[in-house]
């Protein structure tokens, strides 16, 4: 057994900043499925959405945010992490995040950054570090804990289960508040479960994206912390809420990577495959509307042409700016034989951001006392039903730095007997194909059964599937050795049972929930969160 006074499960942007200033209090861990950098926030392209231009004011964003959020978001909750947006830049210049630069003073201390607009932005808000500003973040947050005597980093290791009630020896009396005491962390390079003990936890783990068949984020966003806080006893909400990124890249062998949506910010144009425009007939802002209106837009038109993707048109943007700005994506570009300065790029939906997650405060606090929440994990109230886009990272960092500095952190905690974690059984090659086949199954249920546009009988139909499925993979589970591949596997099952559980209770179309049978917003009888 090991033990922190702080257990950090996940290593981006929020997992980074929690320890960071956990580190001035005690002991921290930091535990990484793989890499440090192996993680949503690293992959971020667009930027961090705060109110730093003297021509802005906090209500635009506040309205801004909230009327991309289809109306559900929590306005206190999201004024309270708009208004801390310009400290969190402020913040991440301090620790060495180098944003783009432009000779222009805002408000503020904060002078000579480059600002530029996103989809659903009434104005340019979005600091950003060219097109990799969520690499930049990472490489400077990683450099400061990496630097940091009071934290010790383990990569290649996945958590298990959070430790708690479940995991004790009550011998002398119950325990009657559900706590969490730390976690169970598998070394996935050996196989060997250790218990972590600690007296906070934050699990920063980021999403769940990858129970669809394409999708923008890595292979490690598999709803690990959706998961472990479901099966401990914590509630989600608003899990029907998938986001799907309009323009990912198109490949017909799946290869995709995500295209920023600051190109059409800067004036990049969708297109169909004939060259007509069509996002004007769909919303005013065009291009720029909110993601769930163009990813639906998108789909609809493609599939009544019985295509497969769409084009964006970045032809119409300066050769040196669009080379600049864009490195990133033009170095994909350029591997697959695209010059974006000169043709469209192909490009179709993709799952990439889950709007909803384990309940919480905007303080990170969830049902489970010493549990704390932040990120893609977390459900504060700010997205509502869609994502305003660039908001992921602004919440992501604040809420971690609002949970690190909660009094709770304080607070001693009285340890029970923990079990050390027991394996059971000889692992079962024979039977591997339960995950490995089921693995992908999964996935295509939820692509074909559970994307964009949803029916109730298909969504009824793939509940049913899902749920045989999880009862062959924890059964598999309960009798092998875990493995990485395991977990993963179980995590999705039940991550895929959550979004389809809270689909069909809505019976109305908001934001990323689109359902046929019922497509209109109903706000008499669901203008309320979906809690699980």
């Amino acid at each position: 057994m090991k033990n922190y006074d702080y257990l950090v499960i996940g290593s981006g942007i929020g997992g980074l900043i929690f320890a960071l200033e956990a580190s001035k209090k005690g002991a921290v861990a930091i535990v990484s499925k793989e890499k440090l950098s192996t993680c949503n926030t690293e992959y971020a392209q667009g930027g961090i959405a705060a109110v730093i231009n003297k021509e802005d004011a906090f209500e635009n964003h506040i309205q801004d945010t909230f009327t991309a959020g289809a109306e559900l978001g929590k306005i206190s909750v999201i004024r309270k992490i708009i208004e801390e947006g310009p400290d969190l830049i402020d913040y991440l210049i301090k620790i060495g995040t180098d944003f783009n630069k432009e000779n222009i003073r805002l408000d503020r201390s904060i002078e000579n950054i480059a600002l530029t607009r996103e989809g659903g932005h009434s104005h340019k808000r979005i600091a950003f570090a060219a097109d990799s500003t969520g690499h930049e973040v990472e490489k400077a947050l990683i450099a400061r804990v990496r630097e940091n005597a009071n934290i010790d980093i383990y990569e290649n290791q996945m958590a298990v289960d959070l430790i708690t009630q479940h995991h004790v020896y009550e011998t002398d009396e119950f325990i009657p508040q559900r706590t969490c005491w730390g976690a169970y962390i598998l070394n996935t390079e050996n196989n060997k479960v250790t218990a972590f003990r600690a007296k906070k936890t934050m699990l920063a783990t980021g999403g769940g994206s990858q129970v669809y068949s394409h999708t923008t984020n890595p292979e490690v966003a598999t709803g690990d912390g959706y998961a472990m806080a479901h099966l401990a006893g914590a509630r989600v909400a608003n899990m029907e809420f998938v986001q799907f990124h309009p323009t990912a890249f198109y490949s017909p062998t799946g290869d995709t990577f995500l295209i920023s949506e600051a190109v059409r910010g800067e004036g990049a144009i969708l297109r169909l495959q004939n060259g007509e425009t069509f996002m004007e007939k769909y919303h005013k802002l065009g291009s720029l509307a909110p993601r769930d209106i163009v990813s639906r837009a998108i789909e609809l038109e493609i599939k009544k042409r019985g295509e497969k993707f769409a084009y964006l048109d970045a032809t119409g943007i300066d050769r040196d700016k669009l080379k600049n700005h864009f490195k990133f994506i033009d170095y994909k570009l350029t591997k697959r034989g695209i010059d974006f300065t000169k043709e469209p790029i192909p490009i179709a939906p993709a799952a990439h951001y889950f709007c909803g997650g384990v309940l919480s405060t905007v303080d990170g606090l969830t049902d489970i006392k010493n549990l704390f929440v932040a990120g893609e994990s977390a459900c504060t109230g700010l997205h509502g039903a869609n994502r305003l886009a660039s908001n992921s990272l602004l919440e992501a960092g604040v809420i971690a730095y609002r949970a690190s500095k909660h009094p709770s952190m304080d607070q001693d905690v009285e340890f029970p007997s923990i079990m050390e974690w027991q394996d059971v059984g000889e692992f079962n090659e024979n039977e591997w194909v339960i995950i490995s086949h089921n693995n992908e199954i999964i996935k295509t249920i939820m692509n074909g059964y559970v994307g964009i546009t949803r029916s109730r009988r298909l969504l009824k139909y793939a509940l049913k599937r899902i749920d045989n499925i999880y009862t062959e993979i924890n059964n598999f589970y309960q009798h092998n050795p875990v493995k990485k591949e395991v977990i993963e596997t179980r995590n999705l099952a039940i991550v895929a049972q959550l979004i389809i559980r809270a689909a069909i209770s809505r019976k109305e179309s908001r934001g990323s929930h689109s359902v046929i049978d019922y497509p209109n917003r109903d706000d008499l009888n669901f203008k309320k969160d979906t809690i699980i």
